[in-house]
C-alpha cells in the first residue's frame, strides 16, 4: 500500500525525478490534495557504499561539501491513474517538482559518472477530507521508476578490441535498412553503466517520433561508452595531443554492432557525433577512418587545429561535416577547435561542411525568462533540432530547400 513510484524526465542536462505517485486508501477528487498536503524528504545514496552522497563540485573549487540530502518542494498535486496522468477523481496523487539539484538523478566527476538510489520519505501533513477523511499516510518504499523516454532503449557489452566498452542502443519499430546514428558521450559521462551515456544529458531526443521522421522516417541509435573519457591517450586523460587509446576499440563496438543487426542498418547511412569529449573522438574517428561514415556532426569539439596536419585535412574534404559551437565557451576555445578547422577545410575545397555559431546559450528560468546558460552546452541546441544556419548566418540548404541539421544528417549517403 505504502509504495511510492517515481516518475524520471530526462532533460538537457541530464536524468531528474519530476514526479512522486502515491497510492490512496481510496478514491479521491483532485481538489482534496494541494502542494501542502505532503512534504517529502530525500536522501540521495551511493549505490555501493550505501553512504549519502556528497556531491564532487569540481567545477567549484571553493564550495562547502554538503550531504545531498533535504527537503523538496511540491510544484503541484493533483489525482491520477496509475502511471501518473491526471485524473479526477482518481485512486493515486501525483507530487510534481522542479529540476533541482536533489532530484537528480546522476552524480559524478569529470571521468564518469553513476546512477544514485534516491531515497524518499513522503509523510502526510494535511488530512485529506473525504469521507472517511484521509490521515496519517507515510510512503518510504520504492515501488519502481517510469520514464517514457526510455522506450526501444537497451544496453550492450562489446568485448572486441583492447578495452571493452559498453554502449546503449534504441531499435527503431521500422523495417528495412535504415541509418544508423552514433552518438559519442562528453567528459562526465564515462564509466561503467552506459545507461549515463544516452541520459547524462538528452541524448534520448534521438529516438523522439521527431528527429526520426527528420532522419528519413527512422533511425538505429548507438551510444557507447568509455571508462574515462575519448580524450585519454594513455598519459594524459584531457590533454592536447589529439589521440585516443579507444580509437580501435571504438571502431570495433561499432563494426560488432553493425554486423550484429546487419538486417536494419544501411552501412551507407552511418553518422557520428557528439559533444565536446565525444565531438573530439568523432574528428578523431573521421581522420582514422574518413571512408566509413556518411557524415559527422562534431558538437563543441575539443580537437584541436594546430595538431591538424594538411595530409590529415586532405582525408575528410569529402566528408559532409556540419561542426556546432557557441561564442563564450567556458570550457573549449572555439577559436582554436572548431573555427579553425572549418575554415581551413572550406579554403581547400570542401563542398559540404557547414558551422552553426551561436552568440551564447540560453534557457529559461522559472518565470519563463531568457536567461544566459552554460555557453559550452550547445549540445542543448543540437539535441532540439534548433540547428539551422551557417557561419555566415544563412541557413543552411539542401537540394536548394532550409534545412535543420537532423534533416540534413537524414539526407546524408557515403
Amino acid at each position: 500500500m505504502n509504495k511510492y513510484k517515481t516518475v524520471t524526465t530526462i532533460t538537457d542536462y541530464g536524468p531528474y525525478i519530476t514526479k512522486l505517485i502515491l497510492p490512496l486508501p481510496a478514491e479521491t477528487c483532485s481538489e482534496a490534495v494541494g502542494a501542502d498536503t505532503f512534504h517529502v524528504f530525500l536522501k540521495r545514496v551511493d549505490q555501493k557504499t550505501g553512504e549519502t552522497i556528497v556531491p564532487d563540485h569540481f567545477w567549484q573549487p571553493d564550495a562547502v561539501p554538503y550531504p545531498s540530502q533535504g527537503y523538496r518542494e511540491i510544484k503541484r498535486a493533483y489525482t491520477c491513474d496509475t502511471e501518473g496522468n491526471y485524473k479526477n477523481p482518481g485512486s493515486y496523487v501525483a507530487l510534481e517538482f522542479g529540476e533541482d539539484s536533489l532530484g537528480r538523478r546522476i552524480e559524478g566527476k569529470m571521468m564518469s559518472a553513476d546512477y544514485v538510489d534516491c531515497q524518499y520519505r513522503i509523510t502526510q501533513l494535511k488530512t485529506i477530507n473525504e469521507a472517511p477523511p484521509i490521515s496519517g499516510l507515510v510512503y518510504d518504499e520504492w515501488d519502481k521508476d517510469i520514464c517514457p523516454q526510455l522506450s526501444g532503449w537497451a544496453n550492450g557489452q562489446c568485448t572486441d578490441g583492447e578495452f571493452p566498452l559498453g554502449y546503449g542502443y534504441y531499435t527503431p519499430e521500422a523495417e528495412g535498412k535504415l541509418p544508423l546514428v552514433i552518438w559519442l558521450h562528453g567528459a562526465g559521462e564515462g564509466g561503467t553503466d552506459p545507461t549515463v551515456a544516452y541520459t547524462g544529458n538528452k541524448v534520448v531526443a534521438l529516438s523522439s517520433p521527431q528527429i526520426q521522421k527528420k532522419l528519413g522516417g527512422a533511425a538505429w541509435v548507438l551510444a557507447p561508452q568509455c571508462p574515462t573519457v575519448w580524450m585519454d591517450d594513455g598519459k594524459e586523460r584531457l590533454g592536447h595531443s589529439n589521440r585516443s587509446i579507444y580509437v580501435k576499440s571504438l571502431k570495433a563496438c561499432i563494426d560488432a554492432f553493425v554486423a550484429e543487426h546487419e538486417d536494419g542498418i544501411d552501412r551507407e547511412r552511418i553518422l557520428i557525433g557528439g559533444c565536446s569529449n565525444g565531438g573530439f573522438m568523432t574528428m578523431r574517428m573521421i581522420f582514422d577512418y574518413p571512408d566509413f561514415f556518411a557524415a559527422a556532426y562534431p558538437v563543441c569539439e575539443v580537437f584541436f587545429s594546430e595538431n591538424i596536419t594538411e595530409d590529415m585535412l586532405k582525408r575528410i574534404l569529402h566528408l559532409p561535416i556540419w561542426f556546432v559551437h557557441s561564442k563564450g565557451d567556458e570550457l573549449v576555445d572555439p577559436v582554436s577547435t572548431s573555427i579553425a578547422t572549418y575554415h581551413r577545410l572550406t579554403e581547400a575545397g570542401a563542398e559540404n561542411v557547414h558551422m552553426t555559431y551561436f552568440n551564447g546559450v540560453f534557457r529559461e528560468d522559472e518565470h519563463g525568462r531568457r536567461v544566459p546558460g552554460f555557453n559550452h552546452g550547445v549540445w542543448v541546441y543540437v539535441y532540439n533540432d534548433e540547428c539551422v544556419t551557417d557561419f555566415d548566418g544563412r541557413n543552411v540548404l539542401c537540394g536548394g530547400m532550409p534545412v535543420s541539421i537532423w534533416e540534413w544528417l537524414g539526407k546524408q549517403h557515403r
